[in-house]
């Protein structure tokens, strides 16, 4: 049975970043995308970046509460984010991005 497979992107740039704004057009280009936030990438969580199409987006839960960041309509928070991350690479990654 074939897995599915994602292109998977690691986003831990802010918003209005020119990095962040590379990483969130090669999103939406993707039809089958999985962004993770980490660090300062959470802050993405206020610009809307859970209505782009064809993706899910997963957060970190640490960087969620270093930043008081409590809205997570839409988007999942693994309990163990990096275990999430690298299984996802490893087992469905079509292609991997860092920002």
């Amino acid at each position: 049975m074939e897995q599915e497979e994602y292109d998977i992107f690691l986003l831990t740039k802010p918003p209005f970043s020119p990095r962040s704004e590379i990483c969130l057009k090669l999103a939406a280009r993707s039809e089958n995308s999985r962004i993770y936030l980490a660090g300062d990438g959470v802050y993405h969580l206020f610009s809307g970046i859970e209505r782009l199409t064809g993706c899910e987006i997963y957060a970190c839960q640490e960087d969620l509460e270093a930043r008081a960041i409590r809205d997570r309509e839409k988007v999942t928070v693994p309990d163990n984010f990096y275990a999430a991350f690298i299984e996802d690479v490893m087992e469905h990654c079509r292609n991997m991005y860092t920002f």
